[in-house]
């Protein structure tokens, strides 16, 4: 089992979510942890590369013909029902603050520490023909600041389809979360082997 640390260098405000409103604040807050401190999934991690390795094998490029045996079948691919399906042969854990910051915001007395790591931001619609904003169309996020996270990712696997699978993430996995498509999310990732 080859096992290597995902450095996930957040570039701005980023937020992954539930969809769960914060009442007459914000529209949508950002998942937290059980101690209170932004994350992101590792079930979202691994929904990206292996999205990120599909398409490099879908352009022909041969050396991605592992999707399937290393990130496992689906039902969508052959027909198969849910129980005929193959698991893969990856695991990437939840991506979180470094293990020393973690313990600073944690031991934090003042939820001020953990308030600041967080900010709300608003939009609203504009009306094209009287430049003011339509009438209740303000929406507010939750939004996490510019931070580095961790994972750890592990698989089942030869070098070279690490190597692979560490590029495909690095070249092809630049934005993560939601709201992408208003500039939230922009991520570089790089890798540190363990020894």
């Amino acid at each position: 089992m080859l096992r290597t640390t995902m450095i996930l260098k957040m570039q701005g405000y980023w937020a992954v979510g539930s969809g769960k409103g914060g009442g007459n604040e914000v529209d949508n807050r950002i998942d937290r942890d059980s101690e209170g401190l932004p994350y992101i999934p590792g079930k979202m991690l691994k929904g990206l590369i292996k999205d990120a390795c599909n398409r490099l094998n879908q352009s022909g490029n041969s050396s991605y013909s592992f999707v399937e045996e290393i990130f496992g079948s689906s039902e969508e691919n052959k027909g198969l029902n849910r129980t005929s399906t193959n698991s893969g042969k990856i695991y990437i854990s939840d991506a979180r603050l470094s293990p020393a910051l973690r313990s600073a915001l944690i031991e934090e007395k003042s939820i001020t520490a953990k308030d600041n790591i967080t900010r709300n931001i608003y939009s609203t619609a504009i009306d094209d023909k009287t430049g003011t904003a339509k009438k209740a169309s303000l929406r507010g996020y939750e939004v996490a600041v510019p931070m580095e996270l961790y994972a750890t990712l592990e698989c089942d696997c030869d070098k070279t389809v690490l190597d692979s699978i560490k590029i495909a993430t690095s070249k092809l996995v630049y934005v993560v979360g939601s709201h992408k498509s208003r500039g939230l999310g922009e991520v570089v990732i790089e890798f540190r082997d363990e020894a």
